[in-house]
Formats: C-alpha cells, structure tokens, sequence
C-alpha cells in the first residue's frame, strides 16, 4: 500500500508539478512513511 501510494504521489508531481524525484528518493519517502506510521501505531497495517 504505501509504495503504490507513494508512486502515484510521484506520478501526479511529474504529471501536474513537472517536478521529479529519482527512484532512490521514492523509496526514502516509503520507508519514511512506513517508519512514521510503525511509531504512531506500533505497526504501519495498523492506522
């Protein structure tokens, strides 16, 4: 889930920003994401 999320993230700032990251910087952001939500809730399936 979160790296279908953040890759259509990524596509919409392509696609409507013209900005881009590289692939290396997605996948920071997902581990970011599933790092944040694993404090917040103890496990990121859980919130």
């Amino acid at each position: 889930m979160h790296t279908a999320r953040n890759t259509w993230k990524e596509r919409n700032r392509r696609t409507f920003e013209g900005n881009s990251q590289r692939p290396d910087q997605v996948f920071i952001l997902i581990q970011e994401e599933v790092n944040l939500r694993r404090w917040a809730c103890g496990s990121p399936d859980l919130c």
